[in-house]
């Protein structure tokens, strides 16, 4: 009697520390996935930076299984399986969710109640399905197509398709964060990827990113998950203010910075030897594919570029000394050519505010001055001949 009394004020010690340490139930889970019988479920909470496990229980023969949580504020909890498969929900003090799915909710179709930021989530990875049936069809039909003779029309074609499924993407990204502009849902619509692609850009997608960041603040200003989004909209705030001042130092008629970069032979060569020429300083790396293309469009108009007082000046952003040489021997670059093998930590990356968007170019005038700049070589060489033609008068 005794052993059985001391066993009892252990267990009490045991659940009362448990729940001091947890808290009191403010959320309840109660789901019937009748796929999932007699396997363990998982919660586990999604931190800012890492992931915390909670809690886990095995599914009873008739697929019911429950869940009673302390939230200490609205966040976001994976629901997983033994296999590792998940799927997102979005929890605020006071719900009482009820999941269903008659087969496996990881694989099938799920149902949510109970809870609105887990239901927008849910019709957000029913879309994001739609979305990945649709890029594995197009990436089927990319490996079929490279066996045809006439591969880079149907690449082209293929690309268009590709670049379809993005814009359809940003649409919904755009629209959802519009309809829903103060609910945490957004920020993981806002960030999801589509492949290893993201779909909303941080400078070009700016207004998005901080209209968002109003409204969260606005409502919940102490979330950390709100927090968090405005530390990263001040960070981007502050990158693109820099970029700008930067811009303004390179824009149309300052002088162009000096630069100095290792030939391949070793050699120092500098921009300051040009000085006199017209100077078409092009940044690209033998890694990129967008600079292999348009060396392919160099070589050709070369030797009549140089012939009207153009000199080609390249500087290279790879780190790897074979693949930079490689390019050059491959692509038969005749133009003068520097690097300094520090990729894109080289200081010329900041210095000519790159942002490591390769290729890039700049025109320089005889005078040392920017005359023009960007990234698409057409629009650069249209603006070379005007610059060119200017000087014939």
């Amino acid at each position: 009697m005794r052993i059985k009394i001391i066993i009892g004020l252990l267990l009490l010690i045991v659940i009362t520390s448990c729940k001091n340490k947890t808290g009191e139930v403010n959320l309840t889970i109660e789901g019937d996935f009748t796929g999932l019988a007699e396997k363990w479920v998982y919660v586990d909470e999604l931190e800012v930076s890492e992931v915390v496990e909670l809690d886990s229980v095995v599914v009873q023969k008739n697929g019911g299984f429950s869940f009673d949580l302390h939230l200490s504020e609205t966040g976001f909890y994976l629901l997983r399986n033994e296999a590792g498969m998940q799927f997102l929900l979005l929890l605020e003090k006071g719900e009482n969710v009820v999941l269903k799915a008659d087969g496996n909710p990881f694989i099938d179709v799920y149902d949510v109640k109970g809870s609105p930021g887990s239901k927008l989530l849910m019709g957000f990875d029913q879309f994001m399905e739609q979305q990945k049936q649709r890029v594995d069809s197009l990436a089927m039909a990319y490996n079929e197509a490279q066996a045809l003779q006439d591969f880079y029309p149907m690449k082209l074609k293929l690309d268009s398709i590709y670049e379809a499924i993005v814009i359809t993407q940003k649409n919904y990204v755009e629209s959802f964060i519009e309809e829903n502009p103060s609910s945490l849902a957004s920020l993981i619509v806002l960030n999801r990827k589509l492949g290893n692609n993201s779909i909303m850009d941080e400078d070009a997608d700016f207004a998005v990113f901080k209209t968002l960041d109003s409204t969260l603040m606005m409502k919940c200003p102490e979330n950390k998950h709100a927090i968090d989004h405005h530390k990263r909209v001040l960070e981007i705030k502050a990158r693109i203010y820099d970029k700008f001042m930067a811009d303004e130092k390179l824009s149309v008629g300052s002088k162009a910075p000096s630069i100095v970069m290792k030939d391949t032979a070793g050699e120092l060569f500098s921009l300051r030897n040009l000085k006199g020429q017209t100077v078409l300083l092009y940044f690209w790396a033998g890694w990129n594919a967008k600079s292999r293309l348009d060396n392919r469009k160099l070589v050709p108009i070369y030797k009549q570029l140089k012939s009207k007082g153009v000199e080609i000046f390249g500087i290279s952003l790879d780190e790897n000394e074979k693949v930079w040489k490689g390019a050059i021997k491959l692509d038969k670059l005749p133009w003068i050519q520097g690097s300094d093998l520090m990729g894109l930590k080289s200081p010329a990356n900041k210095k000519f505010n790159l942002n490591g968007e390769l290729p890039f170019y700049y025109i320089i005038g005889a005078d040392g001055e920017i005359v023009d700049k960007g990234k698409d070589l057409d629009v650069i060489l249209e603006s070379l001949d005007s610059y060119l033609e200017s000087l014939k008068k």
